[in-house]
């Protein structure tokens, strides 16, 4: 079962928060994105590109914008030898199973086919596709692919589902796991569980685990972040509740801003600069005092491309864990590619490292 996103149109191509918010949509309805798709509506193979499109996936969502949405209803009505109607001030095709204002679905042995018209800087149409009940996903820390493979085939096996390995970071894989005819995934996650108490979160999204597991415990938690500019900060506050467990986060981008919000001393950053264990660890303490928090997470690093030297190239990062009550990790991460995938990578290594620090909050 293969789920696909096809957006036509150059209002759309091009308006990257656009992409975005369609793209999580339909993650967060159906639970599974396997294909994307991302063409202007002149584009001459269009037809041929959703052809195929229709033909490799069971279950097909189109965006498209205005200028394009009747165009796209030719298409489907010539694929499936229809033709168009009038309904709720749309022409789309005859043989349209359930539809609502800008939005219809298309069922067919094979496939099912929701278009939606896009509008900007509007609310979505409704997804009127359902969720794949035969996927989940769930997160496994610090076990490397491999052993993954050895430890969780054979429940796998066991309770007739497949797994897929998907490394998110060195040490944090994302587990797909796909029921087979009479496949039994809860039982899956349930053993997988069991084998991997104090490596596994049953969920998929982490960062809504985590605020969920903080809340119930009472603590609250600050980042302090240079080269990430308040990547890591938003991920946790894109949550709606995320004042339950942050009170403020800070970025600290110059020298002069580490010293004058979080303490970082002058000595420091004199003999060791501002991309060391030294300054992170100040940097965590600085968060913790003056946000009057739990738990603080800092990052300090050289996303690049320029800034690097010899002893410190580019993507070399310090990430730091501190609790009031369980001490604090540091880390020394050389990560590689481009700046904002070096960014990316450094926020998701800070919380890899917070759930490390608060096992007994976290497993």
């Amino acid at each position: 079962m293969k789920t696909a996103l096809f957006i036509v149109g150059e209002n759309i191509k091009y308006n990257t928060i656009l992409v975005d918010y369609i793209q999580r949509a339909i993650k967060e309805s159906l639970q599974a994105l396997d294909t994307f798709y991302l063409l202007e509506g002149s584009d001459k193979n269009l037809f041929l590109s959703l052809e195929e499109a229709i033909s490799k996936n069971n279950k097909l969502v189109i965006a498209t914008d205005e200028k394009n949405f009747n165009i796209i209803g030719k298409i489907l009505s010539t694929i499936h030898n229809d033709s168009l109607v009038l309904k709720q001030e749309m022409l789309l095709p005859s043989k349209s199973s359930v539809y609502d204002k800008n939005t219809y679905m298309i069922e067919t042995k094979n496939n099912k086919i929701n278009v939606l018209r896009i509008k900007e800087n509007q609310k979505l149409p409704a997804i009127l596709l359902n969720k794949q009940n035969n996927i989940k996903f769930i997160n496994v820390f610090d076990i490397d692919e491999e052993s993954c493979q050895i430890l969780l085939n054979p429940i796998a096996e066991n309770f007739e589902t497949k797994i897929k390995i998907i490394k998110i970071i060195e040490g944090w894989n994302l587990i797909k796991i796909e029921s087979l005819k009479y496949g039994q995934i809860n039982n899956f996650i349930e053993s997988a569980k069991q084998l991997l108490n104090k490596n596994l979160i049953p969920q998929e999204d982490v960062l809504l685990y985590i605020k969920y597991k903080l809340i119930k415990n009472n603590n609250k938690i600050t980042v302090a972040e240079s080269c990430t500019g308040g990547l890591l900060s938003s991920m946790f506050i894109k949550y709606s509740g995320a004042s339950n467990i942050i009170n403020g986060n800070l970025v600290t981008y110059s020298n002069d801003i580490k010293e004058a919000w979080l303490g970082v001393s002058t000595q420091t950053l004199k003999n060791f600069g501002a991309v060391s264990e030294q300054c992170v660890e100040e940097m965590l303490e600085g968060a913790v005092n003056v946000s009057n928090t739990d738990i603080s997470l800092a990052i300090s690093g050289i996303a690049g491309p320029d800034g690097g030297t010899n002893e410190k190239p580019v993507g070399t990062v310090y990430i730091g864990a501190k609790s009031k009550d369980n001490g604090q990790i540091i880390e020394r991460l050389h990560l590689k590619g481009d700046r904002i995938y070096i960014q990316n990578q450094a926020a998701l290594y800070a919380i890899k490292l917070l759930l490390k620090l608060k096992k007994d909050i976290f497993f």
